[in-house]
């Protein structure tokens, strides 16, 4: 008798470790397919573990990691494309950039992309030597909402495609336009900073960007004015030096190209300390700052030349000087506004 209700103990024990076995299976199930993604252009309710809302909701991003492989979801306001930029270096430079859109025929259309230039261009990776690494997408349009789905590998291994971790933050760049050409300019754009795990931190707007591509275009501006007093002040001293005024004139327009070369290379000291902080990263600033070092000796030296004006060997030996630094100064100056128009992806 006692070896029976033993026994039927132990059954009622085991009935019960396999129903709390059930439950727990059916719970971690019940989670699993709430967060099935479906790559169907529809984003369902609870289809996604993360959202980020942008743009006041006129931007809304999903993301989910399953595995080696990360789903979006995107939907924008908006009948044209829809574009999510992944860890760009500086404004748009060196983004993983994914395009969707549907057509005017109706023919849905995605493209794997990478900025090469701080406002673009943004060519097709196969352009660049590189592959499509889109595993699958869908899109749709309805009531002048595109919805966007596609997912991707953490690592593709193209040189082309950021490298992702699957619980780490990314830096992302987002943007759509009114047209259904990827290359058509931008209608809002944004950045923000996500966490593939779940959350984000410090969504920023449009204005940190236009501020940049303020400060950008003012600094170009100073910069191109800088040169032309320069090359307009060379020839003061080769062709005018008949007149009186030459001299006064020479030094008045030397020193003001170089004070304002000077305060171009101060703002965009200042545009880099605000966006990525590292300095003298690529030869445009290399170049620039020898030709800010330049700028600065070259009226220094001429300063320098009328002192010893008295002394003829001394000051024909600073003249020749004066001269050749002038337009080694004048190059360099060319170089580094070529440089950074290749920079900005202009030319």
């Amino acid at each position: 008798m006692l070896c029976f209700m033993s026994t039927g103990k132990n059954k009622w024990s085991l009935q019960r470790l396999i129903l709390t076995i059930l439950a727990v299976i059916l719970i971690l199930g019940s989670a699993a397919i709430g967060f099935a993604v479906d790559v169907d252009g529809t984003i369902e309710e609870g289809e996604y573990a993360n959202q980020l809302s942008l743009a006041t909701g006129d931007y809304l991003l999903n993301w989910q990691v399953v595995e080696d492989t990360v789903h979006f979801g995107i939907r924008a306001s908006t009948s044209g494309w829809v574009c999510l930029g992944i860890e760009p270096t500086q404004v748009m430079a060196e983004a993983d950039m994914i395009f969707g859109w549907i057509d005017a025929g109706g023919v849905a259309g995605a493209l794997d992309c990478y900025s090469t230039g701080l406002f673009g261009p943004h060519p097709p990776d196969e352009e660049l030597g590189g592959g499509q690494h889109i595993l699958s997408f869908a899109v749709s349009e309805q009531d002048g909402v595109t919805t966007f789905e596609f997912s991707r590998l953490l690592e593709s291994g193209d040189a082309y495609d950021k490298t992702l971790s699957a619980d780490g933050e990314i830096k992302i760049i987002w943007a759509y336009g009114n047209s259904d050409d990827y290359l058509d300019l931008h209608s809002h754009k944004g950045s923000a900073v996500i966490n593939l795990a779940g959350g984000a931190q410090a969504p920023k707007g449009g204005e940190q960007l236009d501020l940049y591509w303020l400060l950008y275009r003012v600094h170009g501006a100073l910069m191109s004015a800088a040169f032309v007093l320069l090359f307009v002040g060379m020839f003061f001293p080769r062709y005018l030096k008949k007149k009186k005024w030459w001299l006064k004139t020479h030094r008045r327009i030397g020193i003001s190209g170089a004070v304002i070369g000077v305060v171009g290379i101060g703002i965009a000291v200042y545009m880099i300390a605000r966006t990525t902080g590292v300095h003298l990263r690529v030869p445009h600033s290399w170049i620039g700052l020898a030709t800010i070092v330049l700028m600065i000796f070259t009226p220094l030296l001429g300063h320098f030349m009328l002192k010893i004006r008295k002394v003829p060997a001394r000051a024909k030996m600073a003249r020749a000087v004066h001269r050749w630094i002038g337009r080694i100064t004048l190059l360099f100056m060319a170089a580094t506004i070529v440089l950074g128009l290749l920079q900005a992806g202009i030319i």
